[in-house]
Parts: structure tokens; C-alpha cells; sequence
């Protein structure tokens, strides 16, 4: 490709960007064109605003939200059928089959969606192919039409991150789509990456597994938290929790993407913030005694149908959408270990100290104190400030976490020289697994951004 070429495709980029940009804060009603890849069709979301269509078609409609198509369901058909035509690089023409129509309304633009299948003939690739659109710009000459792959699994492309790949204006009615042989790896590491970050930045999922951690390097002693219960009774009941936690949100991830188990957001969400609420009223006395995985098991139900929401807006098809949970899941697994990790070097330094009591009231006060301001939030669906404060502090969190973990490693590492060689010896091993600790530290601090000020 020339120097030109490519100047002239990055300006082209940029200038999409800005109408995307515009689209979206509905400065300009254009239409978009969603593409969903499968292995053996296309499906395509074509959104046409209600105005535009009225008047590149010279058709009144007569619609709104509530009501639905209804009469004018035979003519947005037609008229879709009419300027909609695919064909494959040998000229053979694609079938077009309309699927759904909807129809959505805001403060700002009417927009009707149509749903159509694209299937290819027998033997050509669904991934190549001529996509030919005129509707609405054969009339109006300033409208744009917005052409995007929502999701591809082979290319690792997803709906949380669509892809541009053109657009159609006045004469400009065709574009050639080729989207190469692709992978399932590049789908299923895509999947992986989005699990990573997805509880990388869900501070509230990440809030309710540390504060069900906390107590667990201890002994209950009654209506309270009692001593130190050792490093192994604590690395097992870690494992049991997390275990646990996992178990509960793969069942609901798994039966939300497949089954179509579902509730509607707000309710999950403010769940999810009350299961923070009691693993913090945990942490400070125990209420779960013994029942701790239980517990994790029952609320990852709850967090299993947040995390179902992202894969079910993936649309695709079922062994794509097989392999994208595998990968999600995999990748949240993989942040939930790399927390744990980060965290267990710190609980099993302090647990024996006194200071540890006041350190794990403090937490439980802080969670607490996030839950409430996230079940306010979630109630009334009105921002309240503190939910995004809590957010901001949170993000830092781990730069503090790893800082306290080095400052007592230190102090570890000083009070070697005192005692025998066998005991220094075991130290320094114990030394070792909590700078493999710290190092994890490091990491989860590093994906949780740049250090404070």
C-alpha cells in the first residue's frame, strides 16, 4: 500500500470516527448497519431513523414506541427487501431473510431496527462478500449510513468493541467486506481479555470476594473474631471460597447465556451490592460461620447473571458463545487468582499482629459504607458521588495493598538475623512465597492503573 493510500484511509477513519461520534449524540440522524458473522451466515441490524425514512421515502408514517410497526410493518418490509442486496465475489446472489423488527424512541430520534439474515449459497464463504444498501441515501443526499462488524468471533471482534469497517453516502452504495479466514483462538483470546478486564474494573465483584476473605486467616470465638488459625487452615479456606465463588457465577453464566436465565438489571445489581453489605458484616463478626463457601457459592449466582449480560450481547452462535464463556470465565478466574494472590501475603503477615483487628474493622467499615452507597445508587438509579469516590479509591487500592505488603516483608526480612539457622531458614522460605506474593501485588496494582499522584 502507497504512502497515499494510507494517508487517505486514515483521514477516512478519522472522519468516520467524528460522524460515529455524531450519530451517537444524535447531531445528525444517520443510519447504521450492525453485522454479526457466523460460521455459515450473516446477521445484519439495519437502524434507519424514523424521520429520515419518512422523507427519503415520501411514505407518512404513522408509528411510536408503544404501539410498535404495527400497520406499517408490510411497508418497512418492502421497502428494507427493496434496497438490500448481497452477493458473493462469483456474482451469486445471497438469500435475505427479515427476521424482527423493533422500533426505539428517546428525547432525541425514532429509530426503526430491522433484523435480516444473509445467507450465502451452497459452498461460498459467509465472509466474503458485496454488501449493496440504498435506502434513504438514494434520496437524501447528506445522509450517511454507518457500516459496522459487531461481532465476529473468528477476528476477535465483540460486541463490547464493534468494528468499524465503512460507510455508504450518495452514489457510494456498495462495500466489499472481506473478513479473511480468522481463528477461534483470536475469538476465545478476545473472550479472555474482556473476562480480565470485565472484573478488572468491577470493583463491586472484586469489593464482596476481599471482604469475605478477610476474616478467613482466623478462629471464631464465639459472637467474635478470635486468633490467628495458621497458614495452611488459611490458604485452604481461601481456595474453598474462591472455589466456591466461581462455582456459583459459571452455573448462572452458563444458564443466562444458553437458557436465557435473566432478571432485569437493577435487581441484580442492587443484589450485588448486598451481598457486599453481609460479606462485610461478616468480616466484622461472624455471622457465615463455617459457611463462608456456601455463602460465596449462593451470591456468585447473583454475580453469574451480571456477567451473563455481556456474554448474552455477544450474539453468537452457540459454539462461538460456548467458547467465549470458556474464555471469559477463564479470564475472570484469572484476575480472581491474581487478587487472591496479591491479598494472601498481607493477611497472613497481619493476621497474627494486633494490628490486625482494627485493619479488618476498617475494611469491614469501608465495604460496608461502598455497599450502601451502591444500593442508594442502584435504588433510585440517581448518581450519589460517593459510589464514583469509592470507584477512584478502589482503582488505588492495590498501589496501598502492595506498599503495606513491602513494608512488612521488610520488617520480616530485618528480624532474620536473630534467630537460628533452621528458623532463618524457614523464614527466608516463607520470605520467598510472600515476595512471589508481593510480585502479584505489583501486578494487579499495574492493571489497575497508574499509581497515585
Amino acid at each position: 500500500m502507497t504512502l497515499a493510500r494510507r494517508i487517505a484511509r486514515s483521514v477516512l477513519a478519522a472522519l468516520l470516527a467524528l460522524l460515529t461520534s455524531a450519530a451517537s449524540a444524535h447531531l445528525m440522524p444517520n443510519s447504521v448497519i450492525s453485522l454479526d458473522f457466523d460460521r455459515h451466515a450473516v446477521q445484519a441490524e439495519i437502524l434507519m431513523p424514523m424521520s429520515e425514512l419518512a422523507y427519503g421515502s415520501g411514505h407518512r408514517l404513522s408509528l411510536n414506541a408503544a404501539s410498535g410497526l404495527g400497520a406499517e410493518r408490510p411497508f418497512v418490509t418492502r421497502y428494507v427487501l427493496d434496497h438490500l442486496a448481497v452477493r458473493g465475489p462469483d456474482g451469486r446472489p445471497w438469500s435475505v431473510a427479515i427476521r424482527s423488527m423493533t422500533i426505539a424512541s428517546d428525547s432525541w430520534n425514532t429509530d426503526i431496527g430491522t433484523t435480516v439474515v444473509l445467507t450465502p449459497p451452497p459452498g461460498a464463504s459467509a465472509r466474503r462478500f458485496t454488501l449493496a444498501w440504498s435506502g434513504i441515501i438514494d434520496r437524501v443526499a447528506n445522509h450517511f449510513v454507518l457500516v459496522f462488524a459487531r461481532s465476529d468471533f473468528a477476528t476477535g471482534t465483540l460486541a463490547s468493541a464493534p468494528e468499524m469497517i465503512g460507510g455508504l453516502q450518495g452514489a457510494t452504495r456498495t462495500i466489499a467486506i472481506d473478513r479473511g479466514q480468522g481463528s477461534a483462538w483470536r475469538g476465545f483470546a478476545a473472550s479472555l481479555r474482556l473476562g480480565m478486564e470485565h472484573i478488572a474494573e468491577g470493583h463491586d465483584h472484586l469489593l464482596f470476594l476481599i471482604a469475605l476473605l478477610l476474616p478467613a486467616p482466623l478462629l471464631p470465638a464465639g459472637r467474635r473474631w478470635g486468633s490467628y488459625g495458621g497458614a495452611r487452615r488459611t490458604i485452604r479456606r481461601l481456595a474453598l471460597i474462591v472455589s466456591a465463588f466461581t462455582l456459583g457465577h459459571s452455573i448462572t453464566l452458563i444458564g443466562g447465556a444458553f437458557l436465557g436465565w435473566q432478571l432485569p438489571q437493577r435487581p441484580v445489581e442492587v443484589g450485588i451490592a448486598l451481598s457486599i453489605l453481609l460479606s462485610a458484616l461478616h468480616a466484622w463478626r461472624p455471622i457465615f460461620r463455617g459457611r463462608e463457601p456456601l455463602i460465596a457459592a449462593g451470591f456468585g449466582l447473583v454475580h453469574g447473571l451480571a456477567f451473563a449480560t455481556v456474554i448474552g450481547n455477544f450474539r453468537l452462535e452457540p459454539l462461538a458463545k460456548a467458547q467465549s464463556i470458556l474464555g471469559f470465565n477463564l479470564g475472570i478466574e484469572l484476575v480472581q487468582l491474581l487478587v487472591v494472590a496479591a491479598v494472601l501475603p498481607l493477611l497472613l503477615m497481619l493476621a497474627p499482629m494486633r494490628i490486625y483487628a482494627p485493619f479488618r474493622s476498617a475494611g469491614a467499615a469501608f465495604a460496608g459504607f461502598a455497599a450502601l452507597a451502591w444500593i442508594e445508587e442502584r435504588i433510585t438509579g440517581l448518581p450519589n458521588g460517593v459510589g464514583d469516590a469509592v470507584d477512584a479509591l478502589l482503582g488505588k487500592a492495590p498501589w496501598l495493598v502492595l506498599a503495606a505488603t513491602l513494608v512488612l516483608l521488610l520488617h520480616r526480612w530485618l528480624r532474620i538475623g536473630g534467630v537460628q539457622p533452621r528458623a532463618a531458614s524457614a523464614r527466608l522460605a516463607g520470605l520467598c512465597v510472600l515476595a512471589a506474593g508481593a510480585f502479584a501485588n505489583l501486578m494487579a496494582a499495574t492493571l489497575a492503573g497508574p499509581m497515585p499522584g
